[in-house]
């Protein structure tokens, strides 16, 4: 199996290893050991595709928390606003940001 490594901020590790172990994502657990995981890490296509899907997943797992975010919405609130947004921008984007950088852009597409 091949694995290629994939760039990423160490906050950015660190917050994906904190969620991998919390949620039990057996299929990153080798990409990321354990809780206090640092650079490089080194990812598979099946394992690229798993973290993809975290990063949907904490997305609509803001959407859920957080549902008056958008400004157009008649209950809009700000706070809620600033919270996905910290997912959408943080997590979410970062995600896809980095591992499409070290694997073909737009091969993830079918997954969001």
């Amino acid at each position: 199996m091949i694995k290629r490594e994939v760039l990423m901020p160490i906050e950015l590790v660190e917050d994906i290893a904190q969620i991998v172990h919390k949620e039990g994502y057996q299929i990153l657990k080798d990409a990321f050991p354990d809780t206090k995981a640092k650079p490089p890490i080194f990812l598979s296509q099946e394992e690229a595709e798993a973290l993809i899907d975290l990063a949907v997943i904490e997305k609509k797992k803001a959407r859920l928390m957080y549902p008056y975010y958008d400004d157009e919405h008649p209950k809009f609130n700000e706070e809620h606003e600033l919270k996905f947004d910290d997912v959408q921008m943080g997590i979410y984007e970062k995600i896809l940001y980095y591992v499409e950088s070290a694997f073909q852009k737009g091969s993830f597409d079918h997954l969001l």
